[in-house]
């Protein structure tokens, strides 16, 4: 039988030769290179270690012959003793370690010429500690025992015995390590040689194996490249004759297949092309990494569509969402005086926002501490607002309950005839029921309800929660304006009080001067014999008119004074809180200032240590805690005295709630009446006495 030589025959020939070759080349080159490592690893590991420390050891007795020298001679100098010392100690022991470990390797020779050393070296060190002990202090250099020449000498001598037989070691390593070196490079030659002739041979070798492959390959390789470089523009070729049986046939039939596969290709991206994600495409094989790349990629282009219209719908609930908390925010940040004008605004907005059908808001009302409910105060209906007086308690139905529980309640199934929804084709129940606290820092302020025909998707609700913290924020502010304005009304209410009592306080004055011009028009009509009489009132009428002018300074001073509360009203007004049980737990500034002691020898102290025990006594002292403590506010214009001096206060006793709305402490609002008090005690005291005047000059004219 005819053996057939197929390409790979030939390609196996041709490279067994070579690579026959190249095994012999390498296998020739792979010993010289290895004697080479082991030469070097001789030279690194043994012969140069054992040089440098040969060379250490030299330079260390030399510096210790310099060192004994100079303990000799200096008796003062302990920085060389101490260098002494160590080397003795602990450098030369290191050092003699480490050629210990390196001598094992060693030559025989060069073992016995390192024990010689060994022993100079000790002898030597014991030269050195009968020099070091017999001058161990600065006494001893005067002393009779004195190192004499001799002994130094012989150090010496000693040292550089030692030194001599070191540099005859180094000798004999460098000798060693120059014999390596040379061996070494005679190998490298070698190798130069054989890469040399390894090259040239090869070079003809391959010429001869090329010149027999170009016409078996060439050719018909050449085909294959025409029509691979088709494909490689992007055009698909026709199929090619397939006429070899050998393995460029077989490229042939490869490539045929290839340019069918390249034709279902095209079609089936075409089809991906035009979005058809359901068109079929069967790859050529399971291993085809081609066709199941287009299979993964039709079908990550699926999935990417797919996800492209989610993040669409995504992004435009977003952009909802950051519109809706711009509108709502703009709105909340407006200025309202009108708390019901202020949440039917919201309450409309929110319904046309999310396009709900009906909606209602709630506020907690809690002026009565004793009796807490949700209170309807704006409703929503089809464009029309109205307002219809409503109380929902805490827990009752599902407004309630929202409070109660602090969460959101979301129904899609609502309970039948909860609520309807009247529109132009009649009554329906609604499809959707949002019902959402509006809460701030976990603190209920009240709800709001809103219903749908449609379904109120989830990030909707989330953007009603999101608008709820914002309402719960401002409706806590609108509340405390109120609050505001409420005790500022009362503030006022006091100072036109004052101010009529000003104003009667004139006109008693102003009748009291008419009547004293009544009476000196009395007097000057008197006859001659009520001469004496006459004088002696008119020396009263003149002390009356002194008093009288007295007393209308005084008022000029309390419209001052009262003029200078009114302002210290307006900007600040004095504090203080007790604790239920009637301790004084703190007071600022300005409390301080009008009681005249620090906040450390009040705080603690309970308000009955200053004040008298009458006082003390009264009912309604001893009852106004417990009325506190029903929530109501207690005003009371009480006298106190502080290190012996009066004081009279006007005080608001306001009970506060902590987070758990159970009351916490009483905060107290102080105005001083100290200085009324006192000027209507004098006024009263000057009337009295002006009133006895008055009733004597009467009797006397009687």
């Amino acid at each position: 039988m005819k053996l057939r030589l197929t390409i790979a025959n030939k390609i196996s020939i041709g490279f067994g030769i070579l690579l026959l070759f190249v095994i012999m080349t390498s296998v020739s080159t792979f010993k010289n290179i290895q004697k080479n490592l082991d030469l070097n690893r001789e030279i690194s590991h043994h012969y140069l270690p054992s040089v440098n420390e040969v060379t250490d050891l030299s330079l260390k007795i030399t510096n210790s012959k310099i060192l004994i020298v100079n303990w000799v001679t200096e008796s003062q100098d302990t920085k060389y003793k101490n260098q002494l010392k160590k080397l003795h100690e602990t450098d030369y022991k290191k050092i003699e370690q480490r050629l210990d470990s390196l001598s094992q390797s060693w030559t025989e020779k060069n073992k016995a010429e390192y024990d010689t050393i060994k022993q100079s070296v000790n002898s030597l060190f014991r030269e050195h500690e009968k020099i070091m002990n017999r001058l161990e202090t600065p006494e001893d250099y005067n002393t009779q025992t004195s190192i004499n020449i001799n002994e130094e000498q012989m150090v010496i001598v000693l040292t550089d015995q030692i030194l001599l037989k070191l540099a005859i070691l180094l000798e004999n390593f460098n000798s060693v390590t120059d014999n390596s070196i040379s061996e070494m490079d005679k190998s490298f030659e070698d190798i130069k040689q054989i890469i040399r002739w390894s090259t040239a041979i090869l070079f003809f070798v391959i010429l001869i194996i090329a010149f027999s492959m170009i016409r078996a390959l060439i050719v018909p390789i050449n085909k294959i490249k025409t029509n691979i470089s088709l494909m490689s523009q992007g055009r698909i070729p026709d199929e090619l004759k397939q006429v070899r049986s050998d393995e460029i046939g077989e490229m042939d039939k490869s490539m045929n297949e290839l340019i069918h596969g390249l034709r279902k290709i095209t079609q089936f991206s075409n089809e991906i092309g035009k979005e058809n994600y359901k068109s079929k495409f069967t790859p050529l094989s399971e291993e085809d990494e081609l066709g199941n790349s287009l299979i993964l990629m039709r079908e990550n282009l699926k999935k990417a569509s797919e996800e492209a219209e989610i993040r669409r719908i995504e992004n435009h609930q977003r952009s909802w969402a950051s519109q809706g908390l711009a509108e709502f925010g703009e709105l909340l940040r407006e200025s309202k005086e009108d708390l019901e004008e202020l949440t039917n605004q919201i309450l409309t907005r929110l319904v046309r926002y999310l396009g709900a059908n009906i909606g209602g808001l709630f506020i907690i009302n809690d002026d009565d501490k004793n009796d807490t409910y949700l209170e309807l105060v704006a409703f929503y209906a089809y464009d029309r607002r109205k307002y219809v007086e409503k109380r929902i308690n805490i827990g009752e139905n599902l407004v309630g309950q929202c409070v109660l529980e602090n969460e959101t309640i979301f129904m899609n199934d609502i309970p039948k005839d909860y609520i309807h929804i009247t529109s132009g084709t009649g009554k329906d129940n609604p499809k959707s029921l949002l019902i959402v606290p509006l809460k701030l820092n976990e603190e209920v302020y009240g709800v709001v309800e809103l219903a749908s025909f449609t379904n109120i998707e989830p990030y909707q609700v989330e953007f009603v929660e999101k608008i709820g913290e914002s309402i719960a924020s401002t409706i806590s502010s609108a509340k405390i304006n109120i609050n505001t304005a409420k005790l500022l009304q009362e503030s006022n209410e006091k100072s036109e009080r004052l101010t009529k009592q000003e104003e009667e306080t004139r006109r008693q004055i102003e009748e009291m001067q008419k009547s004293m011009a009544l009476i000196k028009k009395e007097e000057e009509i008197q006859n001659t014999e009520n001469q004496n009489l006459i004088d002696i009132n008119n020396l009263e009428i003149n002390k009356l008119r002194e008093i009288n002018i007295e007393i209308g300074n005084e008022i000029k001073d309390m419209n001052t004074k009262y003029n200078n509360i009114l302002a210290a009203v307006d900007n600040s007004l004095g504090s203080y809180s007790l604790s239920f049980s009637g301790e004084i737990l703190d007071a600022n500034d300005l409390y301080l200032s009008l009681t005249g002691i620090t906040l450390n020898e009040i705080k603690g102290r309970k308000l009955e240590d200053f004040m008298q025990e009458e006082k003390i006594q009264n009912p309604e002292f001893q009852n106004f805690m417990s009325s506190l403590l029903t929530g109501r506010i207690y005003r009371k214009e009480n006298q106190y005295f502080f290190n012996k001096k009066e004081k009279w206060f006007f005080e608001t006793f306001t009970p506060l709630y902590d987070e758990d709305e159970k009351f916490s402490k009483i905060i107290c609002l102080v105005t001083d009446m100290t200085a009324s008090v006192e000027n209507e005690r004098k006024l009263q005291s000057e009337m009295d006495k002006a009133n006895k005047t008055i009733k004597k000059l009467k009797d006397r004219m009687l």
